[in-house]
This record gives C-alpha cells, structure tokens and sequence, in this order.
C-alpha cells in the first residue's frame, strides 16, 4: 500500500461516490449542440474511465485490506457492466449509445487497473526481497 497520510483514506472515500455520481449526470445530460468543429469524445471516455478506475482502486484500498490479484478482474468486471449500462440509458435522454464509447470507457479503466495492478505486485515483490530484522 503507497505511504498516503490517513487523511487520504477519508478523501477517496466521499471521492468515489461523488465522481460516480457526476459522471452519471454529466453521461445523461441530453447533447448540448455547440458551434465550431466537430471534436472526438474518445479522449474524454479514456480519462473519465481510467480515472473512476484509479478512485475504485483507491476506496477499497482505503480500507486496509491488502488487494488480491483476483480484485483487478473484478473490479474490471464490475466497471465494464456499469460503462455498457450507462451506454445503455443514454438514448432515453437523448444521447446516442455508441460500442467505441463503451471500448474507450473499457481502454481507460484497463489501463488504470493494469497500472495499479502492476504497483501492487512490484510492492509485494520489493517486500519480499527485503531483509527482515
């Protein structure tokens, strides 16, 4: 687990609802038509996904339970159910349902995990490798 202050713990855990729930109303508000170019959105569902992944990642870490490897799978899971569910209910709003949307959403929170995925085990291994008293 990475040397955070205890402040920390408290903060991931109101962050990740209160992201939650504004990624929820930003996804479902209807589509504001703005002048000017058309722009890719793809960027947007990468880092609006790796970053919900990282806050996933922090909340439960936050409770001091050491993460297993078979978290990142479910954790993967989990956010791959709720990205294709909110892809799902954007038409009732108006918005389109797009699978790019969904695999972008899935490529920003697969590379967050991955990452956080990889600083656990380099932790686990550095614990291992060093010498006790």
């Amino acid at each position: 687990m990475w040397a955070w202050s205890r402040a920390w713990e408290g903060w991931y855990r109101r962050l990740l609802p209160s992201y939650w729930i504004f990624l929820f109303l930003v996804t479902h508000l209807p589509k504001l038509h703005l002048g000017g170019p058309p722009s890719s959105d793809k960027f947007t569902h990468i880092a609006a996904y790796g970053t919900l992944a990282f806050l996933y990642w922090r909340f439960f870490e936050s409770f001091e339970r050491p993460l297993s490897g078979r978290f990142v799978w479910g954790a993967a899971l989990w956010l791959a159910v709720y990205a294709l569910l909110d892809e799902a209910t954007q038409p009732l709003v108006g918005r389109s349902a797009d699978m790019l949307d969904w695999l972008c959403d899935m490529l920003g929170a697969g590379v967050a995990l991955g990452l956080l995925e990889w600083r656990r085990r380099s932790d686990a291994r550095s614990r291992r490798c060093e010498p006790g008293p």
